[in-house]
């Protein structure tokens, strides 16, 4: 036994040898700039004044962002993702849905110049199957909810923008949405 071993160690020292040699040549001469930063990204806290709060720059920064992209719902561990305008945008306009109603008569999340065909509209107003709930279901358990408080305006804000056309941040019509 004895000399099985030797001869895997013999086999082995080049190997070792490279390693150690290899590790030996690693030094830390600048500091790495990662080394402070946490594992989250920085936050956007980027407001922008004087906004038309019915286009899409306005409602994901009045709406989306700070009611709907909370921890456990729409933070990217649920689409639509509304982390950040452009996720939101290509998740919601001419993005098949996930989850009907009872009777499948929806095809997109949001199609633009149709409150009718979009299934956001439809989820902001009623609970679709009598389990999932209106959305944002966190408005539901606080009632002091910036939504509850705006909620008139802010669907208002969504109706105007989906029929208008459903225009991006940049007020382009949409194209079709390639999934791929």
């Amino acid at each position: 036994c004895p000399i099985f071993i030797r001869q895997d160690l013999k086999n082995l020292f080049p190997y070792i040898a490279i390693l150690l040699l290899a590790m030996s040549s690693c030094t830390k001469d600048e500091k790495n700039p990662f080394d402070d930063l946490d594992n989250f990204p920085p936050e956007d806290t980027t407001q922008i004044e004087n906004i038309d709060p019915a286009s899409f720059v306005g409602l994901h920064q009045n709406i989306f962002k700070p009611t709907c992209a909370n921890s456990g719902c729409h933070d990217g561990t649920f689409e639509p993702d509304f982390r950040t305008i452009e996720s939101s945008y290509n998740t919601l306009v001419l993005h098949p849905i996930v989850k009907n109603n009872p009777a499948e008569t929806y095809e997109y999340r949001v199609k633009p110049g149709s409150l009718s065909e979009s299934i956001l509209w439809l989820r902001l107003n009623e609970d679709i199957d009598g389990i999932s709930g209106i959305m944002p279901l966190d408005a539901f358990y606080d009632p002091d909810s910036e939504w509850n408080a705006n909620k008139a305006e802010h669907l208002s804000n969504i109706t105007d923008w989906i029929m208008n056309g459903a225009l991006d941040m940049f007020g382009n019509e949409p194209g079709s949405n390639n999934q791929q």
